[in-house]
């Protein structure tokens, strides 16, 4: 089949024949419809920041398609269904496994990483982690669902516990961030302050539904801008990976505020205001992937037409132009959400 291969110590990905993968017991055969391009793709790309496991790896991981074969014991799957593919590994065996908390898994991984990816013709998994994709939605928004709509998600609902009518504030509106816009809208969010340095980013977020927007270039210090155009922060996630956001954030958050970490940085979390956090109950909280909620509560919520991701597919390609949409992404041509790879 054809794929795009990442060797080591390469910042472009090679498309080329490879061997297809046997099929085993629990293993499903995917024929791949829709492959979304994410930053962290870049990370493993062109910025040459995360090394992997091991090398040649297909990457890709936010994907879609149709069961082309099952393998024996299969159960919840035959040829034909669609499918979306969870952008989360795990051993399936540990207690977390088996409660669907496959984010907590001691072993996980990212297919696309530890597993070979979709920017290819096929996908070999198994079906625990497939979730069925109705017909009346896109290949290409269920491929999305995969990772840039099911990790904010998860930060939002799960470890942000947003309630309704609450003032929420989203720092970084890149692929995740902005998607987090969107939730935070179709989960009754009151007030959604969007914070980003680029002013692409925030008109995006003003069309997922961002109330107020934040050009973080033109304000020194984001905790004390929140503090004066709000009357306190009740969740805030930051999607940007500086965590500084966080420090300066403290002052402007309510009693029992929650600020959720989603995005990777490399400095340190210093925080600041250490008796405020204790006196208002402030929490920090640690977020990655999502569980098995998280993909199909959002199918019911694009259905109950409370979350519409039409406009997140900024286009579509041939696998061979990959590398394009990676650097397209890198350079923020077009202002994109998501390029989609369709490899047939």
């Amino acid at each position: 089949m054809k794929a795009a291969v990442l060797y080591k110590n390469e910042r472009y990905l090679k498309i080329e024949e490879v061997s297809k993968k046997t099929i085993s017991p629990g293993m499903v055969r995917i024929k791949i419809k829709c492959c979304g391009v994410c930053g962290s793709d870049l990370h493993m790309t062109l910025h040459a920041k995360l090394s992997l496991p091991h090398y040649p790896v297909i990457l890709g991981h936010e994907s879609s398609g149709v069961v082309n074969e099952i393998g024996e014991g299969v159960t919840k799957f035959k040829k034909g269904d669609r499918v979306v593919i969870s952008s989360g590994i795990s051993c399936g065996t540990c207690n977390h496994c088996l409660e669907g908390r496959l984010n907590l898994c001691a072993k996980k991984g990212v297919l696309g990483s530890e597993h070979d990816g979709a920017f290819a013709e096929e996908v070999v998994i198994h079906e625990r982690f497939l979730f069925h994709l109705p017909d009346d939605i896109p290949f290409d928004q269920g491929a999305i669902l995969a990772d840039a709509v099911s990790t904010p998600y998860h930060a939002i609902k799960y470890e942000g516990r947003i309630n309704q009518g609450e003032t929420v504030v989203i720092v970084g509106c890149g692929g995740l961030g902005i998607h987090g816009v969107g939730i935070a809208k179709a989960l009754g969010a009151g007030r959604i302050i969007a914070v980003d340095l680029d002013e692409g980013a925030l008109q995006n977020a003003s069309l997922y539904g961002a109330t107020d927007l934040i050009n973080a270039k033109k304000i020194k210090n984001i905790g004390k801008t929140l503090k004066e155009i709000t009357n306190g922060v009740d969740l805030l996630c930051d999607f940007s990976g500086y965590y500084k956001n966080i420090s300066d954030s403290v002052r402007a958050m309510n009693t029992g505020g929650r600020m959720v970490l989603v995005g990777i940085g490399m400095n340190a979390l210093k925080i600041g205001f250490p008796l405020m956090m204790i006196d208002r109950m402030i929490s920090v909280i640690g977020s990655i992937g999502c569980d098995t909620r998280a993909i199909p509560e959002l199918i019911s919520l694009i259905q109950s037409k409370k979350l519409d991701l039409s406009r997140s597919i900024t286009s579509t390609h041939k696998l061979e132009e990959v590398n394009d949409c990676l650097e397209n992404l890198d350079q923020r041509k077009g202002n994109p959400i998501r390029f989609i790879i369709e490899p047939d």
